[in-house]
């Protein structure tokens, strides 16, 4: 029975109580109004129309903001995917590692970018492509044979305990004072810190919760000092603004990243310090922790970091430090 049929039928067994000539002419008007369309069953399956190129991408990305991955990577995947795609110009099963490895060295010479900004283009598409091969869209995986582009790691040092004595004595505000203190004593994100509220500071537990990268709440801990100019700060303040950290003038709104980077800049510009801004406070913490011993798999979930090797990264050891620790070990 086709759908028209069943549709038909239908309506008459709802109809049964109906005069018969009622039911016959209700039976010719669908019959003669349904004969202009095309009828199919709704379904709620996900259904893919667009296969080209450009749809997968647009897929993939759909696919890793489904697994929890942030805005602000699917922004730098997109445009370089779309790049990618573009250069290629051909179907994606058929692309070979020769026109990855062919984009990548146009891509340096033309850009003149570092090696460091290509090997994490490289990553992506890496990603791309392993994404493809596991979903079935392409029998093989031409960016397995691309190797991992060398370059010199760049040191990045924490900040010195003299350094951090110099930012606190430069600072003219208390809002300064409180969010310097608190991106080191908490070691959140810039994107965590600017997403929290008053409320969310228990202080008489020096603790909170924050939702991080992937959508991940995770607990975080604050000091005895960072909780005092914390609670000085938010005494201080007039308005009636929830957010943890406000603009010191009028009409005092929710600080955001950009507003953070910026007084900070001030900040270490006025104390003398170089190279002042939030991440580092994150390194610092990183590094002061693993100086006084704690566990790196503590370190780790203090950062929220799902993966050693990136808490690995962040520290920097001096060498009277390495050495203290060997001569401890092996005394």
């Amino acid at each position: 029975m086709d759908l028209k049929t069943e549709i038909i039928s239908g309506v008459l067994q709802a109809l049964a109580d109906v005069p018969q000539e009622v039911q016959e002419k209700v039976e010719a008007v669908l019959h003669i109004q349904l004969q202009e369309y095309e009828v199919q069953k709704k379904t709620t399956e996900i259904t893919v129309h667009d296969g080209s190129s450009l749809g997968m991408v647009r897929k993939f990305i759909a696919t890793k903001r489904l697994e929890g991955k942030s805005e602000k990577t699917l922004r730098k995947y997109q445009p370089e995917l779309e790049k990618l795609v573009a250069f290629l110009d051909k179907k994606l099963y058929e692309v070979e590692t020769y026109d990855l490895r062919l984009y990548l060295a146009l891509y340096k010479e033309h850009r003149g970018v570092s090696n460091r900004t290509l090997d994490n283009i490289r990553k992506t598409i890496s990603s791309f492509f392993s994404w493809m091969n596991d979903e079935g869209h392409i029998g093989r995986n031409p960016a397995r044979a691309l190797k991992q582009i060398k370059y010199t790691k760049e040191v990045k040092k924490p900040f010195t305990s003299v350094e951090r004595e110099k930012l606190k004595n430069a600072c003219g505000f208390l809002r300064d004072l409180a969010l310097s203190e608190f991106l080191y004593a908490s070691g959140l994100r810039v994107s965590e810190a600017v997403s929290l509220n008053r409320d969310n500071i228990d202080f008489a537990t020096r603790e909170a919760y924050v939702v991080g990268k992937g959508n991940k709440e995770r607990k975080f801990y604050l000091s005895e000092v960072c909780t005092e100019y914390l609670r000085q700060y938010l005494q201080s303040r007039t308005d009636s603004n929830p957010a943890l950290f406000v603009g010191i003038k009028k009409p005092y709104s929710r600080i955001g990243k950009e507003g953070i980077e910026a007084a900070l800049r001030r900040l270490g510009k006025k104390a003398g310090v170089d190279n002042v801004y939030p991440h580092r406070f994150r390194r610092t913490l990183a590094t002061d922790l693993v100086k006084k011993n704690v566990p790196i798999q503590d370190v780790a979930a203090i950062l929220g970091h799902a993966d050693l090797r990136t808490t690995q990264v962040y520290v920097c050891l001096d060498q009277d430090t390495i050495k203290y620790h060997y001569n401890k070990a092996v005394a």
